[in-house]
């Protein structure tokens, strides 16, 4: 089961995901997503994976695809609380040279202040 909900903090959208995040479900993820963004704009988005349980290689395509979107159109995109799986997996294949990461949503959220 893959769930994903936004909130705003100010300026920048928090995008929570919820579940697992894998070949079948990155439709849903991928759908959800540019409907926010659809809606929001180019924007700075944190993807909050506090409560994703499993993201695959399709996840991480996913995920780079949006970056890479949003990038394109003048908005941004970091990551947040990702569990220790997830984090070897993101260091592993590089993602952490592409996309930021922080240890919380809030972290991230001050992140783009100190940029701006």
């Amino acid at each position: 089961m893959f769930e994903i909900r936004e909130k705003e903090e100010g300026e920048i959208i928090i995008v929570e995901l919820y579940g697992e995040l894998d070949s079948s479900s990155v439709p849903a993820f991928n759908l959800g997503f540019r409907e926010i963004t659809g809606k929001r704009g180019p924007k700075k988005y944190v993807l909050d994976m506090k409560a994703l349980e499993f993201i695959s290689s399709a996840g991480w395509t996913a995920f780079l695809n949006e970056f890479k979107a949003l990038r394109a159109s003048g908005g941004d995109l970091k990551l947040a609380a990702m569990g220790p799986d997830a984090k070897r997996v993101y260091e592993l294949v590089g993602v952490n040279g592409v996309i930021e990461s922080h240890e919380t949503a809030k972290e991230a959220v001050k992140s783009y202040a100190k940029k701006s």
